[in-house]
């Protein structure tokens, strides 16, 4: 069985898409990620991810279990999930006409043990934005969920632009190298 550790509907979406109907679980990991003391925007991705995955995968003995972590990086600063909606309003001014990084570690782990990892990268502009666009937006309530703010995928409020990279690592999980390893490890 695959596993994937988070209860993101976006991950599940994006897990399904390499699966194509072959069942799996998304369970959230008991991870605290607040554990974690990295400044380093790369390695601490991966360091989550791990934890995640790591987490699961001893208590899920013989699956396969995905754990991923995204961040959005600006200026060299790391921007996760905001803390409320003023947080969002904040990240979302901030990160209008910029280009910014999204990096999202993946881990695939079995029973305790990492059998792959990767961290991938995608370079994202986001176009100017009204005041009155931002705080629509944030008061939907989809930005407090994700990395920076925003989610690509909304588009009937963020017009973004992919500059390097692709919209599913952006978005949360990076299926192309996902899958790729799922089929080095015969999970597939």
């Amino acid at each position: 069985m695959i596993i994937l550790a988070s209860q993101s509907p976006r991950r599940k979406e994006l897990l399904a898409r390499i699966l194509k109907g072959k069942p799996f679980l998304a369970i959230r990991s008991d991870f605290d990620e607040r554990t974690i003391r990295e400044k380093d925007c790369a390695k601490l991705v991966l360091l989550e991810a791990k934890g995640k995955a790591k987490d699961l995968s001893t208590k899920r003995k013989g699956d396969f279990v995905i754990g991923a972590d995204t961040m959005v990086v600006f200026k060299g600063e790391q921007l996760g999930k905001p803390k409320d909606k003023s947080e969002a309003i904040m990240m979302l001014e901030a990160l209008q006409a910029h280009e910014h990084t999204v990096l999202t570690g993946y881990v695939i782990a079995k029973d305790g043990e990492i059998l792959k990892e990767d961290i991938v990268s995608s370079v994202v502009y986001i176009e100017p934005m009204d005041d009155r666009v931002i705080w629509k937006y944030v008061y939907t309530g989809s930005p407090l969920d994700k990395a920076g703010g925003y989610g690509i995928q909304d588009a009937d409020y963020i017009h973004a632009e992919l500059r390097e990279g692709y919209m599913e690592n952006v978005m949360g999980l990076p299926i192309r190298e996902i899958e790729r390893d799922l089929r080095e490890l015969k999970a597939l």
